[in-house]
């Protein structure tokens, strides 16, 4: 239900935050940039909203230290955030859950170009698209998501989570 209500965004997010970044290290340092302008605000507000009820293991999920590590070892300051509404609606969270959780997958497959990278700067800053690998979180979060009772009374309140999710790494402020 969730993928196929956002592949547009998917796919939008997706070309948006793919770079050449085994040949262009500015263009890694402004991906990293990006997602520290999403990334942090929305895991800060999951917290807020009570993340922890619904993935109880979110402190091993939470990446946000691996992206600051990130840009402060390429020199980059922590960019100004995007404001995120904080809610408190299970189905909502899951929502968003769903777009970060997801986006490991996406990692995965970038960090190898990433890796690639000619700037030995650029192939150690790894640690937020390398975040987790080896570790099944993807399994674990759908599982959760799909035995949420909340989710099932209102997946169109998931959907609306996702969908807000996605928007905040669409935003102007989040690319500029």
């Amino acid at each position: 239900m969730l993928r196929a209500a956002t592949t547009a965004l998917h796919a939008e997010v997706d070309g948006r935050f793919s770079g050449p970044f085994d040949t262009d290290s500015s263009a890694y340092e402004a991906f990293l940039t990006a997602l520290a302008r999403a990334v942090s605000p929305l895991e800060r507000a999951l917290e807020q909203g009570g993340v922890d009820r619904v993935l109880p293991d979110w402190p091993l999920r939470r990446r946000s230290d691996a992206l600051e590590r990130d840009l402060a070892i390429l020199g980059i300051r922590a960019p100004a955030p995007i404001p995120v509404e904080v809610t408190r609606d299970e189905a909502r969270l899951f929502g968003r859950l769903y777009v970060l959780e997801g986006s490991r997958l996406g990692g995965s497959l970038l960090v190898k170009r990433v890796r690639a990278s000619a700037d030995a700067r650029v192939r150690t800053a790894t640690n937020y698209l390398s975040h987790g690998a080896g570790a099944d979180l993807w399994r674990g979060f759908l599982q959760r998501l799909e035995h949420s009772d909340a989710v099932a009374a209102a997946p169109e309140r998931t959907m609306l989570g996702a969908r807000e999710a996605f928007r905040l790494f669409m935003t102007e402020q989040a690319h500029g």
